[in-house]
């Protein structure tokens, strides 16, 4: 299920986005800034929603930092304000939101920009076949196919590479893993995580010799990458 972040001061407002936004992922919610960023270093997040008028910091100022960070320079944003001259939404959308939608929120519009952000993220989720370069992925079999070889995996390492294809290049953060993989209530250990990974490495033959790697981000989590032929073809050499 997608991880939705919600950062909102004002309750009545929070309150009604999160109605809105619990049908399409898994809500987190933050009263300000600081604590939104503190927790992109140690999370992943699918999309956010954040209002303008929030303490301490705007919601643009928070825009550009999240933009400038390095840290989630991809994730989608919808910027939530009141203030709906053109001077503001143009300065909501050079801060680097995605989408911008003017309160009082209607839950059917901001539903479908939802929706349209989040295909964006991972296009293929509602087709049987997922196909990401030279793999492809079974849902009902839990097979993937590269070239003529077929690998059966368990449920947990099937969904667990299917995680990290559809984020190719993303960092994904240790706890986002286990609560996509294991459940919003995991309590397999960190070390689990790691086991699986090993595995998908040797089955699917995800190593830099054949131009994938696995490379852990200290602190946060893990990145699948897709590595340059040059790089691919040195490490054979």
């Amino acid at each position: 299920m997608r991880k939705i972040a919600i950062v909102e001061d004002d309750a009545a407002e929070l309150g009604r986005l999160t109605e809105i936004l619990a049908a399409h992922g898994r809500c987190v919610v933050f009263g300000d800034g600081e604590s939104f960023l503190r927790a992109l270093h140690r999370d992943t997040f699918d999309l956010a929603c954040i209002d303008w008028n929030l303490p301490e910091m705007t919601g643009v100022e928070l825009v550009e930092r999240i933009r400038s960070g390095g840290q989630a320079p991809s994730l989608p944003i919808v910027l939530i304000t009141a203030r709906s001259s053109d001077e503001d939404v143009v300065a909501g959308l050079v801060s680097g939101a995605d989408d911008y939608v003017t309160k009082p929120v209607r839950a059917v519009v901001l539903g479908a920009r939802i929706e349209t952000l989040l295909r964006r993220l991972a296009p293929a989720m509602t087709d049987r076949i997922e196909t990401y370069g030279e793999f492809s992925f079974d849902r009902s079999t839990e097979t993937v196919t590269r070239g003529d070889e077929s690998s059966v995996l368990t449920a947990k390492e099937f969904n667990l590479a299917l995680l990290f294809f559809r984020n190719l290049q993303r960092p994904l953060a240790r706890t986002y893993l286990m609560e996509e993989v294991w459940g919003a209530a995991a309590t397999a250990s960190s070390r689990t995580l790691d086991t699986h990974v090993c595995r998908l490495k040797t089955k699917l033959g995800l190593t830099p010799a054949s131009g994938y790697n696995f490379t852990p981000v200290y602190g946060f989590g893990y990145r699948l990458e897709k590595t340059a032929p040059a790089m691919a073809e040195m490490a054979t050499s």
